[in-house]
């Protein structure tokens, strides 16, 4: 639950600074200036704009001659080329380990890789997932595509799969622990701000394999989660 908080804080944290960098508007007064900024309050008797600066202005209704909502800059999107993403979040479900501990994850990933068209994206990827058992470092295929592109809100798949090298701090000589498969699926929404900029939110399912060896004795703990990411690519 900490680390579904955590995503969702700064989920909630980077769209409501990309939603101010957007909601750009220009009052104009009735004495000819003109004033540009961010409405944060408005009603019948006054509205309120904050500039740049981070200064709040208030006009009262009667001294304004109209207000223009400045069209969105920089927009473009790269249908091909070179392209990074940047996600983390949780790794949620209700599983548990064989001794009886709660295995809730957050997990971190970055790919580099080259988009041949809207649809197919092919990259490497490399990450960490922190579970509370046991830490992985996933290497990955990664597989994606944006399904439609003429809006800046934009739908996408990823399909990723790869090996998991299991890096968990061991004191114990007679336990020897192995990392495994790991496979990954699921959907998001990307949201172009600036240029090719975009930011990410998606959830998905998502599978790791592992072993434990204790005195020659092999054992099997496989993970299955909740994927919910939230992140950038550029």
């Amino acid at each position: 639950m900490k680390y579904i908080q955590i995503a969702l804080y700064l989920s909630l944290m980077l769209m409501l600074g990309i939603r101010q960098s957007l909601a750009q508007h220009q009052i104009n007064l009735q004495n000819g200036s003109k004033i540009l900024g961010k409405i944060t309050h408005y009603d019948t008797k006054s509205i309120s704009l904050q500039t740049v600066d981070h200064s709040v202005w208030v006009f009262p209704s009667t001294e304004i001659l109209s207000i223009d909502t400045l069209a969105l800059p920089n927009l473009r999107y790269k249908s091909k080329g070179f392209v990074n993403y940047t996600e983390l979040g949780p790794l949620a479900m209700s599983n548990r380990a064989s001794n009886g501990v709660t295995t809730s994850a957050f997990s971190f990933q970055t790919t580099n890789g080259y988009r041949f068209s809207p649809l197919w994206y092919l990259g490497l990827g490399v990450g960490a997932d922190l579970y509370a058992v046991q830490t992985f470092v996933p290497i990955l295929l990664s597989l994606r595509g944006d399904l439609y592109t003429k809006t800046s809100k934009i739908p996408y798949y990823f399909v990723e799969g790869g090996y998991s090298i299991n890096a968990t701090s061991n004191d114990v000589p007679t336990i020897k622990y192995q990392g495994g498969a790991t496979f990954a699926a699921g959907l998001g929404i990307k949201l172009l701000f600036q240029e090719n900029t975009s930011f990410l939110l998606g959830i998905g399912y998502r599978y790791q394999q592992s072993s434990i060896t204790d005195k020659g004795l092999k054992s099997y703990e496989n993970f299955d989660r909740l994927s919910i990411r939230v992140g950038f690519s550029f």
